[in-house]
């Protein structure tokens, strides 16, 4: 047994299955790529915008909402609608990612 073969066994041994669980209802998870992509999409332009802590956090808010709502208004997110409460839940998420 080559050095090689001891380290194959001992991944074997340690990968486990973990389940993702998601923080958004069950109608959204068949659009939650192009969700979490939106979520990538709004962490990058925070990243990138360097006046972005100087900002209320009313004005963060509403920030994060426009970007959602404009992102949802494009064609190739016509499938993922999202209610009120649940673009709520997705700026507080984006806020505690920050």
């Amino acid at each position: 047994m080559g050095l090689s073969d001891r380290f194959k066994e001992e991944k074997k041994k340690t990968t486990k299955k973990v389940e993702k669980k998601s923080a958004y209802p069950s109608h959204v998870q068949a659009d939650l790529e192009m969700l979490e992509d939106i979520e990538c999409m709004v962490l990058n332009k925070i990243a990138y915008t360097p006046v972005w802590f100087e900002f209320s956090d009313i004005e963060q808010k509403k920030l994060i909402r426009s970007y959602l709502n404009a992102r949802l208004a494009l064609p190739e997110n016509a499938a993922l609608i999202l209610t009120e409460d649940e673009k709520d839940a997705f700026v507080t998420k984006i806020l505690a990612s920050v």
